[in-house]
């Protein structure tokens, strides 16, 4: 039987009365913003510096052809008038897309194919002041499309090129690969060039960038890219892709051969991971490194050896943790990397700031937090942490929700107390449809004088259904106040999954986001 050990004492939230609850918006990827209408005041008082506000939208969930609006949010402190700007700052290789009526507070976009967007907006007063923020949109293309890892041989090497493509719309998909670089005296081409399962030989010495495109019957495309390299020494080849969990451990292990049995070093690289991952590489400069997902989402390893005359083969594998859950809820912070205390290079020692993640019970809660609130309403910290991250927790002391039975209760896997900015989770295996569960994330220790933005993710059943814009928190506002508590929105589950709704909407965060123990008034 698994015993509940608590870190250490902390102090509880003081609430009173239970507090009116706070709007609950439904989140749409296609909500607008409202933008906060200027006033100007005949006379300012001299001492009055001019500053500019602005907000950007949650990030942005879509699909190819469709088009949404981007709704951003900006104030000038004294009422001067406001000029907008949006910028799309990056968009997929193959993308032609462009922002309409961006010199709004919202403009609009069509995605013209999958991949990752950003977007900058700029509010800017008629003094030169000005304030940005960014967002971004994952789209989900029509054509489900993946390219082979990068990878390594010798000049003369005959390498596979097995890659996938499906349309999500079951209509009929053509590809083609074309080669967009390559070195001096190369004059390859995959073979067939038609065909998902093609080869190529290295005929050179240098690198190739290749690219596969696929077409639907409708039109609609997708594209990603494949790297090739021919070295005359060092040869290297990673492990295959895998499927995993979150909090189980992978083991990376690569292959490297120097043809003259030259000596070699070895580097693992995380080139891609999800944003609210903090989970580094053990031992990355050897040829075997373990790693352990710390969230749901995909990642990409690359893997180099280098002899020691500078000759180097890299390759690349793919990793996707999934989290099945019926919730689960992410938090990180630190997102912008601002506080120099805090360096996810080198846990342990570090501040930090200890952001707590909670989740209640809207039937039991009483919209009371944390301490205070009735027993067994409010997961949060020591109360419903037990056993190793990603076991089911059996402890007789663990919170007891309805229905019966442990994986219908929640369970808080990891809490992080100034040694990394999050992340951490809590989860239900499993809820009764018709359940409510409030979202909550408290400023528990942070650095007089600091404030530090926080990303929140909601999944159903594994799926995303909610990840915030950056929101900015700080610590202790007064002896009597305490710090900030957030209160991020309501799930409400249902039979085949869940949904939520946030509370306000980025930029208009006022009634959910107080001192905490000015909740429960």
């Amino acid at each position: 039987m698994l015993s509940l050990t608590a870190c250490g004492a902390r102090s509880a939230l003081l609430d009173k009365t239970p507090p009116p609850p706070p709007p609950l918006d439904v989140v749409r990827t296609d909500a607008v913003a409202d933008v906060l209408r200027d006033s100007r005041p005949d006379s300012l008082p001299d001492a009055v510096a001019p500053t500019v506000t602005v907000a950007c939208p949650a990030p942005i969930r879509s699909t190819q052809t469709l088009t949404v609006p981007l709704a951003g949010s900006a104030s000038s402190n004294v009422g001067r008038p406001l000029t907008y700007q949006w910028e799309l700052t990056r968009r997929p290789m193959d993308s032609m897309a462009s922002l309409t009526a961006e010199t709004t507070a919202t403009a609009s976009i069509r995605f013209d194919v999958g991949g990752e967007f950003r977007f900058r907006f700029t509010a800017r007063d008629d003094l030169g002041n000005m304030a940005s923020c960014e967002t971004r949109a994952d789209v989900e293309s029509a054509i489900d499309l993946l390219c082979p890892n990068d990878q390594s041989n010798f000049q003369g090497a005959t390498v596979p090129l097995e890659a996938r493509a499906r349309s999500r719309l079951m209509r009929p998909v053509t590809v083609r690969w074309e080669v967009q670089t390559r070195p001096a005296g190369s004059s390859a081409n995959p073979t067939p060039i038609d065909n998902t399962s093609s080869r190529m030989v290295l005929d050179a010495l240098g690198d190739w960038r290749l690219r596969l495109t696929a077409r639907d019957s409708e039109g609609n495309t997708a594209s990603c890219q494949t790297n090739l390299h021919a070295d005359p020494d060092v040869i290297v080849m990673c492990p295959p892709d895998t499927n995993s969990r979150p909090f189980a451990m992978v083991s990376l292990m690569g292959q490297a051969q120097s043809r003259t049995m030259r000596p070699l070093t070895y580097r693992w690289e995380i080139v891609d991971r999800p944003i609210t991952s903090t989970a580094m590489l053990r031992s990355p400069n050897t040829i075997a490194s373990q790693f352990t997902f710390d969230v749901a989402g995909n990642w990409t390893y690359r893997f180099t050896a280098t002899n020691d005359r500078g000759n180097s083969a890299f390759c690349t594998t793919r990793a996707l943790s999934a989290s099945e859950e019926a919730i689960r809820v992410e938090i990180v912070w630190n997102t912008d990397r601002s506080n120099p205390a805090c360096d996810i290079a080198n846990p342990g020692g570090n501040r930090c700031g200890d952001i707590d993640l909670h989740v209640a019970n809207t039937a039991l809660n009483m919209g009371r937090w944390g301490g205070t609130a009735p027993n067994n309403a409010t997961c949060f910290y020591a109360n419903c942490r037990c056993g190793m991250p990603g076991e089911i927790c059996t402890d007789p002391m663990a919170i007891e929700w309805d229905p019966a039975g442990v994986i219908n209760n929640p369970q808080l896997d990891v809490d992080h107390t100034d040694d990394l900015p999050g992340p951490e989770n809590i989860n239900i295996v499993r809820a009764a449809a018709g359940g409510s569960y409030d979202v909550g994330v408290h400023v528990f220790r942070l650095d007089e004088g600091r404030t530090t933005p926080v990303v929140a993710r909601v999944y159903c059943g594994g799926s995303v259904v909610f990840e915030s814009e950056p929101v900015r928190l700080g610590p202790y506002r007064g002896s009597s106040d305490g710090s900030d508590l957030w209160i991020v929105g309501r799930i409400t589950t249902q039979i085949g999954g869940c949904t939520f709704a946030r509370c306000g909407s980025p930029g208009n965060l006022s009634a959910c986001i107080r001192p905490q123990n000015a909740w429960g008034r």
